[in-house]
């Protein structure tokens, strides 16, 4: 029997869509309409029957202003240079709260947003959409993409927005969310230091007059202003609704989210070998994710540590690393040995991890020069000094899902589907690193991703970190 293709096929499916109302709703911070660095901003999402918010179509606006002197014949006329994920990095954590229990936490996230942009964004990404939004792109030498954002040059103001489902775990879940609740969602900002997920530079013409400019920054340099919350909401009818807690078992909404930790660890220099007890609890880890950033220079240090005002936290350093190992219990996971540090492995096992490795596709990472290529920084001991670099590309990931999770950006809902991960609640984790030579001194940045089921409670009408 032959079978028509479906494009000739013309039929109707009947349907009817349930009662709702779709609405946009703006929220402004319950604390300050301008802010300065190292401030934090509390949004409160107040509760609503029957509504919910979608994330993938909600996002956060604000504004940044660089109040350095304008005119570049005076002391202090400085530009602020953003690094590679543009503005959102320089929120150093993002907190989801409700009834005073935190449901996420996301920590240095600056570090970590610049980490999951430079394996995950696309060129076309970075130079379009993500730099009219975000700032990811430089102004005026496409090539340095992945290397630095936009400028905002003294006395300039520029206006960014961010989906929010970046942001928190529950946000990051592929579904609508909930506000039927007894009590708010709080959502708390807060800005890093005036340091923090950009570069300054200074536009005076003289070496005395930039270093007495860049020296006499601080946490005023940058204003942020109009911060706003735009949520995409729904409201169900009363009808709809208790249907839809019906289809929950006991009447609870489940949210199955990746939750994100935090393990810092400092590599201290001159040594060839470096382990990291991690002490990770989970009932599922499903992947760890790594980068060593330069450390900052300080009195009596050599050139070789970026300065302050000269890091954006998104230069992710080789370091002279040979390879590295994930212990569970004392033994490597699924017999694996060592993650060799050369450039092909480190990029397919950072490609595995997310989703990306069956594709010819790939993230966005400046490979210098004038054309862009991929995976800069991978083997970047050959140059004198690019061990402390300003590349991007080395990122050290392991998938550790015993079933694949689909494959997607990692804040889409494809990367939401749970698969189970590794059990850590009664084991001792570990990661050891081993260098070719004796290293240099870094900050060591590990973010464990693992599976975290968020639930509605119907009784309490409240949110619950269930495990």
């Amino acid at each position: 029997m032959s079978v028509l293709p479906d494009r000739f096929l013309n039929k109707k499916h009947p349907h009817s869509a349930a009662n709702a109302t779709s609405y946009v709703s703006r929220q402004v911070p319950l604390n300050v309409q301008k802010a300065f660095a190292s401030t934090t901003i509390n949004f409160r999402i107040g509760t609503q029957p029957n509504t919910f918010v979608d994330p993938s179509a909600s996002f956060l606006r604000w504004k940044i202003k660089n109040t350095t002197a304008a005119d570049a014949s005076t002391t202090g006329a400085c530009t602020f240079e953003l690094g590679s994920a543009g503005a959102p990095a320089q929120f150093e954590t993002i907190v989801l709260l409700n009834s005073g229990s935190q449901l996420s936490h996301y920590q240095n996230y600056g570090v970590f947003r610049s980490m999951k942009n430079a394996m995950n964004c696309h060129t076309d990404w970075m130079i379009g959409p993500g730099n009219v939004m975000q700032g990811t792109a430089p102004d005026d030498n496409q090539s340095l993409v992945g290397r630095r954002g936009a400028k905002i040059k003294a006395g300039e103001e520029r206006v960014f927005v961010d989906p929010i489902c970046n942001h928190t775990s529950l946000f990051n879940c592929g579904k609508m969310i909930s506000l039927d609740t007894i009590d708010n969602l709080d959502l708390r900002y807060t800005i890093g230091d005036y340091t923090y997920g950009g570069a300054w530079s200074s536009t005076l013409g003289n070496e005395a007059a930039q270093t007495a400019a860049l020296q006499a920054l601080n946490d005023s340099s940058l204003e942020f202003s109009d911060f706003e919350l735009v949520l995409a909401c729904v409201q169900l009818d009363s009808g709809t609704a208790s249907q839809l807690r019906a289809a929950h078992p006991e009447g609870n909404i489940c949210y199955e989210c990746r939750g994100i930790g935090r393990v810092a660890s400092t590599i201290p220099a001159n040594v060839t070998g470096h382990n990291v007890v991690l002490g990770l609890g989970y009932s599922s880890l499903m992947a760890l994710h790594a980068v060593q950033l330069p450390q900052f220079k300080g009195a009596g240090q050599t050139d070789s540590i970026v300065p302050k005002t000269d890091h954006d936290k998104s230069t992710f350093v080789k370091n002279f690393l040979n390879r590295h190992i994930f212990l569970l219990d004392g033994a490597p996971v699924e017999n694996l040995r060592h993650i060799k540090g050369d450039p092909a492995e480190i990029a397919a096992f950072q490609q595995i991890a997310t989703g990306n490795f069956h594709k010819f596709s790939g993230p966005i990472i400046d490979h210098g020069g004038t054309t862009l290529k991929p995976f800069e920084g991978f083997d970047n001991d050959t140059e004198a000094g690019s061990e402390l670099s300003g590349k991007k590309g080395y990122v050290l990931s392991q998938e550790l899902c015993i079933y694949k999770q689909k494959s997607g950006h990692w804040a889409d809902s494809e990367m939401a589907v749970m698969c189970e991960g590794r059990g850590t609640l009664a084991s001792s984790t570990q990661l050891n690193f081993e260098f070719s030579q004796a290293s240099k001194p870094t900050t060591l940045e590990i973010f464990p991703e693992y599976r975290q089921l968020i639930v509605l409670d119907n009784n309490t009408k409240t949110y619950r970190v269930s495990q």
